[in-house]
């Protein structure tokens, strides 16, 4: 052994410790108060806040975590944190022992700072990946839909815009679409379109899912659009001139005519994406009551593998999910039976986001959130609609899906093929009830 292993002080690697377990405790160790004090003071400060913090409710912890300034708030108080842990490690060991390479205590310590620099390096990235993501599917960002942004959502990807939702608002309406870019598919229809309608003053909140093939419904400036509906945002973002609200403006604006509703912001989710997001969630449980028999379904691989499912609770990963909201040509199936199956899931992935499944499942939930969702939420009001979200009471969830003969009338020999002929009334009428305060029904045909 040299002298210097010989002369190897103990105490410096257990102040080291000490301090790596909580800043002050190694100086409170080797007798320097004033310094123990400086050093912990700060950090039981900090510790207080965050346990002040959680014992307030986790509904409000999610909308921080969902707020880019708490956020970038958090990433500096970490580095910060890092920074003066490291100096309280080191500087309790150096008061007992030189920092000497040839010395076992200088190891141990080197170690305490290597865990150290773990745990606070792994959270900075974390939190630098949800500033991106958050970055991504707000007003302005891509959302996973790369160099196509521009030409299918031309508003989303414009300037952010100021805030949607006027002062006072009771409720917050947003359009959920879902695009179904599957391999092989070169179109991008809005073949899901449902309205998610949430109330801020502890009313109904409520789903709406629009059929696909309505046809002639009125645009922003009172004419027919004489083609399926699924088919506007794309027709539109082509023609800016011919239609100024751009892709998304023009369906945001014609469906809420249609509903008699307005609608505040716009969500589009690419349906893998969606299958990412509940396998990142763990799955979600889905009670099916009436089985499922399609045996011309093609999967997510672009695979024609057939779909069935009987009665009973699963607990669906994102595989199965899809396919339970995508399946539609099952014996007794339709668009609309599917729509019913879209909204129950959409009921039970509300539930699974809390605040807890969240921070467990956030790797894989980033990256499924950032390569397939796309809004014009402004960056600053993610948190709120979030939080909206989270406190929606989903026991008390009602439904709504338009369909014929109460809303719409079928014509099946049209020149357009298969289309649904919209009654106006009827379809404003529903949506009044749907949303009354004093209505109990929770499910309308």
């Amino acid at each position: 052994m040299t002298a210097h292993t010989l002369a190897a002080e103990p105490r410096a690697a257990l102040a080291a410790f000490l301090s790596f377990l909580f800043p002050g405790l190694g100086q409170a160790y080797n007798r320097q108060a004033r310094l123990a004090a400086l050093l912990g003071g700060p950090i039981a400060l900090v510790l207080g806040m965050v346990l002040l913090g959680m014992a307030i409710g986790g509904r409000g912890l999610l909308s921080m975590l969902l707020d880019q300034r708490f956020l970038i708030g958090l990433l500096v108080l970490d580095l910060a944190l890092l920074g003066w842990r490291l100096v309280a490690v080191l500087q309790a060991h150096a008061r007992r022992d030189a920092l000497h390479p040839s010395r076992w205590t200088a190891w141990v310590t080197g170690l305490l700072v290597v865990i150290t620099l773990g745990m606070h390096l792994l959270p900075a990235w974390y939190t630098v990946k949800a500033i991106d993501t958050l970055g991504s599917v707000a007003a302005g960002g891509t959302g996973g839909f790369g160099d196509d942004l521009d030409d299918l959502f031309p508003v989303v990807s414009g300037a952010p815009t100021p805030s949607a939702v006027p002062e006072g608002t009771k409720r917050i309406n947003i359009l959920l679409v879902g695009i179904d870019s599957l391999p092989g598919r070169v179109t991008a229809l809005t073949d899901t379109m449902l309205v998610v309608s949430l109330s801020l003053d502890g009313g109904p909140s409520a789903l709406i899912s629009i059929p696909r093939d309505l046809y002639g419904v009125l645009l922003p400036d009172g004419t027919p659009f004489n083609r399926k509906l699924n088919s506007l945002m794309t027709y539109a973002a082509a023609r800016p001139d011919s239609f100024p609200l751009g892709g998304v403006g023009t369906l945001k604006a014609t469906i809420g005519g249609l509903l008699g509703i307005p609608i505040h912001y716009f969500a589009a989710v690419k349906m893998l994406g969606f299958k990412s997001a509940i396998d990142a969630l763990g799955g979600v449980d889905v009670t099916v009551t009436r089985a499922v028999n399609d045996p011309t379904y093609w999967d997510e691989y672009n695979r024609l593998v057939g779909f069935t499912i009987q009665p009973g609770t699963y607990h669906m990963d994102g595989h199965l999910a899809l396919a339970y909201v995508r399946s539609r040509k099952g014996a007794g199936d339709s668009d609309f039976t599917r729509a019913e199956r879209q909204q129950q899931l959409l009921a039970a992935l509300q539930q699974q986001l809390t605040a807890g499944n969240l921070l467990l499942s956030l790797p894989g939930l980033l990256d499924a959130v950032k390569d397939s969702l796309a809004t014009d939420v402004p960056g600053e009001e993610i948190s709120d609609l979030a939080q909206a979200v989270q406190a929606a009471d989903v026991s008390q969830l009602r439904r709504l899906v338009l369909q014929p003969p109460d809303h719409m009338r079928v014509n099946a020999h049209s020149s357009a093929g298969y289309i649904l002929i919209p009654d106006l009334d009827a379809i404003r009428a529903a949506v009044a009830l749907l949303l009354a305060p004093e209505s109990s029904s929770s499910v309308a045909p």
